[in-house]
């Protein structure tokens, strides 16, 4: 599963790159997707990886390579929710004008077989209803410096059960 989404930005690159790149382990600041996430090093690799709670489950990244020149960003992931067997995620911040960027996101995923044949249908859809609005979080974040409505809903309803968990 492929998707792609590209979103216009009124930012200058340089504040769409620290977001993304420079403040890596921060994606729960401003992604209704993902509640809480943290860097981690690892062994072996020039690059960070992540740890993420989100939506999905429990996700670890690892970052692949990273052209900070071009502002492109490649990583994947190296321990998937059930649902998932594999993905690799591509970040590109392109400057359009002074205060004007473009932020895209290239997104190829693979569903681990069963749940994939079973509930492919229902799981795709919501991937990419997912992933646009963690697009639109990440520009309502850049713009106004806030958290969008859906990641306030997201981390309310997330640390509510989490709450009731642990008790």
């Amino acid at each position: 599963m492929k998707i792609n989404k590209t979103l216009r930005v009124n930012a200058p690159a340089a504040r769409v790159w620290e977001i993304l790149y420079t403040n890596y382990g921060d994606a729960c600041d401003w992604a209704s997707t993902v509640n809480e996430s943290k860097e981690r090093m690892v062994a072996g690799s020039e690059y960070v990886g992540r740890t993420c709670s989100t939506v999905f489950g429990d996700v670890s990244e690892i970052i692949d390579r990273v052209d900070e020149d071009s502002m492109e960003l490649q990583y994947h992931l190296d321990d998937t929710p059930f649902i998932m067997k594999a993905a690799t995620a591509k970040w590109k911040v392109e400057p359009l004008s002074t205060n004007t960027s473009s932020v895209t996101i290239d997104l190829d995923l693979t569903l681990a077989t069963v749940p994939g044949l079973l509930m492919g249908w229902m799981i795709k859809p919501k991937m990419r209803k997912d992933i646009f609005r963690t697009m639109e979080d990440l520009k309502y974040y850049i713009e106004t410096g806030k958290q969008s409505e859906a990641k306030v809903k997201s981390d309310a309803k997330y640390f509510r059960k989490k709450g009731k968990e642990a008790a």
